[in-house]
């Protein structure tokens, strides 16, 4: 059995044991849209926004599921919900994915007047935000998940080149509320750190939250 069809298997008994279980939900529909199996991908990410509307990778996977199945005014619905969600929260990656995403589709996406692409780090648009790890006049650095101009923090939490690249690119406020939300995924998933399989996941989960996928 391949290390992608045991995740299937881990996610969707966990998804059937607990049907209010949104972060088994979600890794299954992820799993699944990384598979190309879209109709299951559909089921399970459907299933995660039930529970949580204002999941935006949920909404960006099933988006670009729907495209694939050729049901592009469903997908462009999803995505267009997406891109405000995320926008309002913060998570500008997912945002500019799924932008991208309706812009391939042929579809002009939303975009809230608050969001500004500056053409080039050297020449930002005035009132545009400073590239992400940049120095501000505040003596801070811009935040890649929340593109905010945030207190960096003291020290690298791993001592490795992940804990130095969230070091150089994530804010303190951001980090924190990664610290709680681990809390949650070691929980869900009844992780063992001190195992290469428990940290795998861990990680995993980190990254996409962050925003370093």
């Amino acid at each position: 059995m391949s290390p992608r069809d045991d995740r299937l298997q881990v996610f969707t008994k966990m998804a059937e044991a607990d049907p209010t279980n949104e972060l088994a939900h979600f890794s299954l529909g992820k799993a699944h849209f990384e598979l190309r199996n879209d109709a299951q991908a559909e089921s399970a990410l459907r299933r995660t926004l039930e529970l949580n509307p204002g999941h935006a990778q949920a909404h960006r996977f099933l988006g670009e599921a729907l495209l694939r199945m050729g049901r592009k005014e469903e997908a462009v619905a999803v995505l267009k919900a997406g891109i405000l969600i995320a926008h309002e929260r913060g998570e500008f990656q997912p945002r500019n994915q799924m932008q991208d995403a309706l812009e391939k589709a042929g579809v002009e996406p939303p975009k809230p007047q608050t969001i500004v692409k500056p053409t080039s780090f050297n020449a930002a648009p005035a009132g545009a935000a400073a590239p992400p790890g940049t120095a501000t006049s505040a003596g801070g650095f811009v935040c890649k998940r929340c593109g905010r101009a945030n207190p960096r923090m003291e020290e690298a939490p791993f001592l490795n080149d992940l804990g130095k690249r969230i070091h150089d690119t994530i804010c303190q406020p951001c980090w924190r509320e990664w610290f709680a939300m681990s809390i949650k995924v070691i929980n869900e998933y009844r992780l063992n750190l001190l195992s290469p399989q428990g940290n795998e996941v861990y990680e995993t989960h980190m990254k996409e939250f962050l925003g370093l996928e």
